[in-house]
């Protein structure tokens, strides 16, 4: 083979190389998108009622006086039930008592505040409450746990819970009873019972809104037979939350 063909074939090699250039990556690219960042927690006071709003929303007058609001992390929810083994069946205990520790124990609970309230003209019957808001991580561990609260205390209709008291204490038994919910709201009348003293009857709501869960119990002897009055200040303070989260 003569030198000039031998160049000829080295240089159309070199060309076809040039042309088929690097080779080309064509594995999937995986791209990581940022997590949802939870929520901070957040002072909730201002989003409780007012007397003047409760007094309104209950119908009781203008005769209303809080309580002391008290704020802060997990370590301000109750204690009434101080552990799961103290009541049964366990999983009403949320239907039965308010804002429980051993009941957001299962949530990723941010900030938490609560207050009460009497009312009722002096002329007529007592009426009183105790409400609070609990701040989740985020809107949907809000949801979550709404959700399995909710499905609790619809398994909870028609049951009696026993509390055990340690010490000296009696026992006390709480009837569950007409539980309602709907997308926001889930509701119950509670009757509670102990030895040595008169039954007390309770109407219960829980509810959500964004990242935040609201926690109801009134006591008004006017309500036998007529809507849930727990769910009118459940419904209050949810249009609070809707309003300013």
């Amino acid at each position: 083979m003569s030198g000039k063909r031998v160049a000829g074939l080295l240089a159309a090699v070199g060309v076809l190389a040039g042309c088929a250039g690097a080779p080309v990556d064509t594995r999937p690219v995986v791209r990581i998108a940022e997590a949802a960042q939870p929520s901070k927690a957040i002072p909730l006071g201002r989003l409780l009622p007012s007397a003047q709003e409760l007094s309104a929303t209950l119908g009781t007058g203008p005769n209303g006086f809080m309580g002391q609001l008290v704020e802060g992390d997990d370590e301000m929810l109750l204690r009434s039930v101080g552990d799961a083994a103290a009541a049964t069946p366990v999983d009403c205990v949320s239907t039965a008592y308010r804002l429980q520790k051993v009941v957001y124990d299962s949530g990723s609970v941010r900030s938490v505040a609560s207050n009460s309230w009497a009312g009722g003209g002096f002329d007529g019957s007592p009426v009183s409450g105790f409400f609070g808001v609990v701040q989740m991580a985020s809107a949907a561990d809000a949801q979550k746990f709404f959700a399995t609260i909710a499905d609790k205390w619809r398994r909870c209709n028609g049951q009696t819970v026993a509390l055990h008291h340690s010490g000296q204490g009696a026992d006390e038994l709480s009837r569950v009873v007409d539980v309602a919910f709907d997308r926001q709201v889930v509701s119950a009348s509670v009757l509670h019972a102990s030895g040595g003293t008169a039954a007390v009857g309770v109407s219960r709501a829980l509810g959500v809104a964004g990242d935040c869960i609201v926690d109801v119990e009134i006591t008004d002897p006017r309500a036998a037979g007529a809507r849930q009055p727990a769910i009118g200040v459940a419904e209050l303070i949810l249009g609070k939350i809707s309003q300013r989260r």
